[in-house]
């Protein structure tokens, strides 16, 4: 299966976010705190021997989603997923947080209960914290039970802003 990945790279205040679709869908987005070189690891793991093409973000449905969302002027991403490489488990979860409305929060607990397993909040942490499409499966609206900020693969400061763009309107370019 590795076929070929569609490429991009979209500039924002955040930093860069890479992003690759495959024939199925968004297969991997890379926000800032990682750089190209992990980005091309983490093709390397989700797709390995798959022949890359570089595009513009605008090329790609996810690319035009993300776009749009970090304008301000999306708030649903609808572009397909093509998560065939991660655990029942995690997909499950993955699918939760496409759920969770757009400027709203849940905690890892509650997300643990809406798939059936509300003993497992550490392993929705562990999912939520390898989640290879990050936005479109919206992990920045995971927070601890007291609402608190908890941890983000990019950063605190990168949850913070996402959850501003959703409650305040704050473009991301």
């Amino acid at each position: 299966m590795p076929g070929r990945l569609k490429v991009y790279a979209v500039e924002s205040r955040l930093g860069p976010i890479y992003g690759a679709e495959s024939e199925l869908g968004l297969l991997s987005l890379v926000l800032p705190a990682h750089d190209l070189r992990y980005f091309g690891q983490a093709l390397d793991r989700l797709a390995p021997g798959a022949e890359t093409v570089s595009v513009q973000p605008e090329e790609t449905e996810s690319g035009r989603q993300l776009l749009a969302y970090l304008r301000g002027e999306r708030k649903e991403l609808t572009a397909p997923l093509d998560l065939a490489r991660v655990s029942d488990f995690s997909r499950a979860v993955l699918t939760e947080l496409t759920r969770i409305p757009y400027g709203r929060t849940r905690s890892y607990g509650q997300v643990a209960a809406a798939v059936g397993r509300p003993q497992a909040a550490r392993a929705v942490g562990r999912a939520v914290g390898a989640n290879p499409v990050p936005i479109f499966a919206p992990c920045h609206r995971v927070v601890g039970a007291d609402g608190s900020l908890t941890g983000f693969g990019s950063g605190l400061p990168t949850k913070r802003m996402l959850l501003e763009l959703e409650s305040q309107g704050s473009p991301l370019f």
